[in-house]
């Protein structure tokens, strides 16, 4: 198994090769409870079927310079939903993704499908996405000097291109880990004249975390999130570490570090019959480049675990008028 893992890792690395620009992807601080996003290998892996809603308010406040709307705040809404398929192995997903910072615009919808194997500790799955991405860019809210200048775009401008990404699974009772590439097809969108292009950045996730029962009704899970730039290399990516407690299987807490960005600080509980529903919410304060940013990020989880249908036959009712 490992090597499995150490050999499709080297395929998704390779794959990304160089690219011209980078894009930004939206972060999210509550990246454990949303594997998915991160990794079409990951659908089905909680063995329920799940709709979840996250939205995060990136740098609460912040404003572009010579505009007065707060607005411009990067905004990012994640609808997702995956499910197991046992009788085939295999595990499907989608998520629709809108993200919005100052006059950029980031939209997704993307179907995941997940093969799932069987192994002695745990299961390995290959994992595979394909979809479209929308870029856009809304020049009203751009503030020229020369405003009359021919060259400069009015409203709203999007293109849609295909998108596709992969992943390697692996996840057992303690722990899981996974690696995937986003952005494989590197599309290339253009505004105004064919100039003005705007490739798309490969983008290589690992995830990992561990859970450690301390005590009869408590257990710790540290995790990690790396992302790492096919562009920019290590100085241009992004880790996240994190540290979460769950009391009673219902109540969880924990705090964590984006380096270079912020300390984040979570909570949430499950409510309802086996748990079913989760909420969560984030607090990141910033810690870098605070003259430049907001002082907050915001996020805020809510999750639904559908009920597991009974496949059991249903038991013959006899009457006295139906024998059989």
């Amino acid at each position: 198994m490992i090597r499995t893992l150490y050999v499709y890792t080297l395929l998704l690395l390779v794959v990304a090769g160089p690219a011209a620009l980078a894009q930004q992807d939206p972060q999210f601080s509550l990246y454990m409870y949303n594997p998915l996003y991160y990794n079409p290998a990951a659908a089905g892996s909680e063995g329920v079927s799940r709709l979840q809603l996250t939205h995060r308010t990136q740098y609460l406040g912040y404003q572009t310079i010579g505009n007065s709307d707060a607005s411009a705040a990067q905004s990012t809404q994640l609808l997702s939903f995956n499910m197991p398929l046992a009788k085939i192995k295999s595990g499907i997903g989608i998520y629709a993704l809108n993200d919005k910072y100052g006059p950029s615009i980031n939209q997704a919808v993307q179907l995941s499908y997940a093969y799932r194997l069987a192994l002695k500790n745990g299961t390995l799955a290959l994992g595979v996405q394909a979809g479209m991405f929308n870029k856009g860019y809304d020049f009203a809210q751009f503030r020229p000097n020369d405003p009359d200048d021919p060259l400069i775009a009015s409203g709203r401008i999007n293109q849609f291109k295909p998108d596709i990404g992969a992943g390697v699974y692996y996840n057992t009772v303690d722990y899981w880990i996974g690696v995937s590439m986003t952005h494989i097809n590197k599309a290339k969108y253009t505004y105004i004249t064919d100039r003005s292009t705007d490739p798309s950045d490969s983008k290589a996730y690992l995830t990992a975390g561990y859970r450690l029962g301390i005590g009869y009704n408590i257990d710790i899970q540290p995790s990690i999130l790396v992302q790492y730039s096919t562009v920019a290399g290590f100085p241009g990516s992004a880790i996240a570490l994190n540290l979460v407690g769950t009391y009673d299987n219902r109540i969880w807490g924990g705090l964590g570090y984006r380096f270079n960005d912020a300390i984040m600080a979570t909570a949430g509980i499950n409510l309802m019959r086996n748990n079913a529903l989760r909420v969560g919410y984030a607090l990141d304060i910033v810690t870098s480049g605070v003259n430049a940013k907001s002082a907050t990020s915001h996020e805020i989880l809510l999750g639904y675990a559908l009920p597991t249908p009974d496949v059991r036959k249903k038991p013959i009712i006899r009457t006295p008028r139906f024998r059989y």
